[in-house]
C-alpha cells in the first residue's frame, strides 16, 4: 500500500497514466479541453468559475483515464471531486457533494491504494449479484440523498438526489469491474447535465459543469462501444484483463 502511494510522487506514475490512450480518447480530450476553457472564460471570471473549469477539466481527464484502464484516474478523481464539491456546496446541490465524497471513498482511494492490482482485475458481465447489488445501492442512496437535500433546503432535491444515486450505482459497478457500468454513467451524465443546466439557469452556477457532463456523455459512448470496457470485449468464459 505504501509503495503505491509513494508512486504518486514519481514521474513514471504520470507517464504511465497519460500514455497509450486510444486515438478516440485523445481527440475527445483535446476538443473537450478547448471547449471547457472557452466556456469558462466566456463569462464572469471568479473563484467559482475557475473551480468549475479546473475541477471539470481534471474530472474529464479522469473519466478518459478510466476508459483507457489507467489507474491515474484515482488521483485525478480525488482532486476533481474536492473542487466540484466546493462548487456544489456554493450552489446548494448537496447530494452532489455526497456523490463526490462517495467517489473518493469508493473509487479514488481504492484505486490509489491498490495500485496495479486494480488494473489486473477481470472485467466481467453483469450477473445476478451485481444487478441486485446495484439496485440496492440506487434505492438506499436515492432515499438518503433526497432526505438530506430536503432537510438542508436544496432548490433541486429530486434531480440532485436522482443524479447522485445513479452516480453511486455507477461507482459500485465500476468498483466491481462490471462492463455495464457505462450504462449507468450515461444515465448519470444525462441527469447531471440536467442538474447543472437548471442550476445555471437559476443563477447558482455557470454553464461549465453542464458542459463537463455533456463531455462525459461523449466518453460514455467510447466506453460503451470502443474501449476495453465494452461489453463486446468481455468474454463470459475466458478471462479478460485490462492491460
Amino acid at each position: 500500500m505504501l509503495s503505491n502511494i509513494k508512486e504518486l510522487f514519481t514521474l513514471q506514475y504520470y507517464k504511465d497514466g497519460l500514455a497509450d490512450w486510444t486515438p478516440q480518447t485523445r481527440i475527445l480530450w483535446t476538443v473537450g479541453s478547448i471547449m471547457l476553457t472557452f466556456i469558462a472564460f466566456l463569462g464572469t471570471i471568479d473563484v467559482w468559475s475557475l473551480l468549475s473549469w479546473f475541477g471539470g477539466l481534471i474530472g474529464f481527464t479522469c473519466t478518459l483515464a478510466i476508459t483507457n484502464g489507467k489507474r491515474i484516474n484515482g488521483l485525478l478523481g480525488f482532486i476533481s471531486a474536492l473542487m466540484i464539491s466546493a462548487v456544489a456546496f456554493h450552489s446548494r446541490n448537496f447530494a452532489d457533494i455526497f456523490m463526490q465524497v462517495g467517489y473518493i471513498l469508493a473509487l479514488d482511494l481504492p484505486v490509489i491504494i491498490q495500485g496495479n492490482k486494480w488494473q489486473q482485475t477481470k472485467v466481467r458481465l453483469l450477473d445476478t449479484a451485481g444487478l441486485w447489488g446495484g439496485l440496492a445501492v440506487w434505492a438506499i442512496s436515492f432515499v438518503l440523498m433526497f432526505v438530506i437535500d430536503s432537510h438542508f433546503g436544496s432548490p433541486r432535491p429530486f434531480i440532485d438526489a436522482l443524479s447522485a444515486s445513479i452516480g453511486f450505482t455507477g461507482a459500485y459497478l465500476m468498483l466491481k469491474k462490471y462492463a455495464s457500468q457505462y450504462v449507468m454513467w450515461t444515465l448519470q451524465g444525462l441527469m447531471s447535465a440536467g442538474l447543472w443546466f437548471i442550476t445555471a439557469m437559476q443563477g447558482d452556477a455557470n454553464f461549465v459543469l453542464f458542459a463537463v457532463y455533456i463531455l462525459y456523455l461523449s466518453n460514455d459512448v467510447i466506453g460503451l462501444f470502443f474501449s476495453q470496457w465494452s461489453v463486446r470485449n468481455v468474454e463470459p468464459i475466458k478471462q479478460y484483463y485490462i492491460k
